[in-house]
C-alpha cells in the first residue's frame, strides 16, 4: 500500500531538487538532477549527478539503496533518459531491471533525443509514471540546460556591484573597489561554476582585469570574453597576456579586418576573434555573440558588466538572471561618477555578506523563466557563508 500522498510528492522532490544543485559547476552541459527513492514511506536511497561523464541520477541512487528497491518510487527531478549516443548507458533499463514500481518526474526532458520517450518506455514496462510533480519549480532547476538545448544559447546572468548611493565605479568611471572579502569569495565561486565571463572593452581598458577564478576550484576551463567593436583592448594587458594560458575570445565588427598589425598580435598572442555585425542599436549584435556561444555549448555565462552592456542585455531582453552585491558604503559627492542599472526585475533571494548584501533577481520574460525560485548558486552561496 502506497505511503505518498501529494504533499509527500513535493517533499521527496524538493529534496530531489536540493540534490541536483549540488552537481552545479561539475555536470554542465548536462543539466542537475537529482533523485530520491521511497519504499513504505523511507527514503531508501538518494543520488545526484555529480560530474558531467559520471553516473547519472537514477544509478547513483539506485546504488545508494539500503535495501532492494523492488516495489519503490522514485522520484526524480528530470525524466530519466533513454537514449544511448552520450558517455553513459541510459539510466530507464536501471529502473526497469531495479523493478521500481512507480516513477514520478519533476519534468519532461526537453532534449529532443528523449522528450518523452524515457516516460513512454516505463509505462511499457508496467512501470506507472506520476504526472508532474512541482514541474515549474524542477524547470527552473534546469532553466540553463533549456536555454541550450531548446534556445541554442548560453544562460545569461549579469552581475555588478555598487554602493549604498547606487553607483558602479568612482568619478569618471574610475575602478573603484566596493565589495567586501566576503562577496568576493561568493563572487570567485559563482566564476567558477559558469563556462564563460564577459565584459566590455571599456571594463578592460579602466580595470585591467584577468577574469579568472581565484581561491577556489575551477571544474572546468572558463572563457573570458569581450565584447570590443573596434578592437581597441589593450595589446599589454593581463587579459591579452594571458591568452595562451586561458581562452579569451573578442567579438568585434568585421570592419576591424583592416586593423591587420592589431589583428595579427591579437592571434599571435593566443586569443581567438569573432566578428559579428551590428544590431539596429549600432552595437555588436549581442543575440548573435550569445547564439555563436551557444553553438560553442555554453550553458552558463556570467557578465560582470558595466551599465552599457548591463543596459544593452537588459533593454534587449536578453538577461535571465541578475545578481547586485550592495555595499554599506557611499561614495560621496561624485556627479560623473556612473550610476548602477534600475534594477526592476522581482527578487528572488538576499543573503548578508559581512556587511554586503548579495540579492538575486530572475527576469520574469525570459524565455527560460518557470518559476521564482532561488537559483542552484545562491542556494550554495548561502551554504558557503553558513559554513563560514
Amino acid at each position: 500500500m502506497s505511503h505518498e500522498t501529494p504533499q509527500h510528492h513535493e517533499q521527496w522532490m524538493r529534496r530531489a531538487i536540493r540534490l541536483a544543485m549540488n552537481g552545479r559547476g561539475r555536470v554542465e552541459p548536462n543539466p542537475m538532477v537529482g533523485c530520491v527513492i521511497v519504499k513504505d514511506g523511507r527514503v531508501i536511497g538518494e543520488g545526484h549527478h555529480q560530474q558531467f561523464g559520471g553516473p547519472h541520477a537514477e544509478p547513483n541512487a539506485l546504488a545508494a539503496c539500503t535495501e532492494s528497491p523492488e516495489g519503490a518510487t522514485v522520484y526524480t527531478t528530470l525524466e530519466p533518459c533513454c537514449h544511448t549516443n552520450k558517455k553513459t548507458p541510459p539510466c530507464v533499463p536501471r529502473l526497469i531491471a531495479a523493478k521500481v514500481s512507480r516513477v514520478v518526474v519533476g519534468c519532461v526532458d526537453p532534449d529532443p533525443a528523449v522528450n518523452g520517450r524515457g516516460i513512454e518506455q516505463l509505462r511499457t514496462a508496467g512501470i506507472e509514471v506520476a504526472p508532474p510533480v512541482l514541474e515549474a519549480e524542477c524547470k527552473q532547476l534546469l532553466a540553463p540546460f533549456i536555454a541550450r538545448v531548446v534556445h541554442e544559447r548560453p544562460y545569461v546572468t549579469l552581475k555588478w556591484a555598487e554602493t549604498a548611493d547606487g553607483k558602479v565605479a568612482g568619478p569618471g568611471g574610475s575602478r573603484l573597489q566596493i565589495s567586501n572579502a566576503a562577496s568576493m569569495r561568493v563572487t570567485h565561486g559563482l566564476r567558477a561554476r559558469c563556462d564563460g565571463i564577459m565584459v566590455g572593452v571599456r571594463t578592460v581598458m579602466t580595470d585591467d582585469p584577468i577574469l579568472t577564478a581565484r581561491g577556489t576550484a575551477t571544474p572546468r576551463p572558463l572563457t573570458r570574453i569581450v565584447i570590443d567593436a573596434g578592437l581597441e583592448i589593450p595589446l599589454n594587458g593581463r587579459l591579452v597576456a594571458s591568452a595562451k594560458e586561458f581562452p579569451l575570445l573578442i567579438y568585434c565588427h568585421p570592419g576591424t579586418r583592416v586593423l591587420h598589425d592589431r589583428v595579427l598580435a591579437l592571434i599571435t598572442a593566443g586569443a581567438e576573434l569573432v566578428t559579428v555585425e551590428t544590431a539596429s542599436s549600432g552595437r555588436l549584435s549581442l543575440s548573435s555573440v550569445l547564439a555563436d556561444l551557444g553553438a560553442r555549448r555554453l550553458t552558463h555565462l556570467l557578465v560582470e558588466s558595466g551599465p552599457r552592456l548591463s543596459r544593452g542585455f537588459i533593454t534587449e531582453r536578453l538577461a535571465d538572471r541578475v545578481w547586485v552585491f550592495r555595499s554599506p558604503k557611499t561614495l560621496g559627492d561624485a556627479p560623473d561618477a556612473p550610476n548602477a542599472f534600475e534594477m526592476k526585475y522581482p527578487a528572488v533571494g538576499s543573503l548578508d555578506l559581512a556587511g554586503d548584501t548579495l540579492t538575486e533577481y530572475l527576469n520574469p520574460a525570459s524565455r527560460v523563466f518557470f518559476a521564482s525560485e532561488r537559483s542552484a548558486d545562491f542556494v550554495l552561496a548561502e551554504g558557503d557563508v553558513e559554513r563560514l
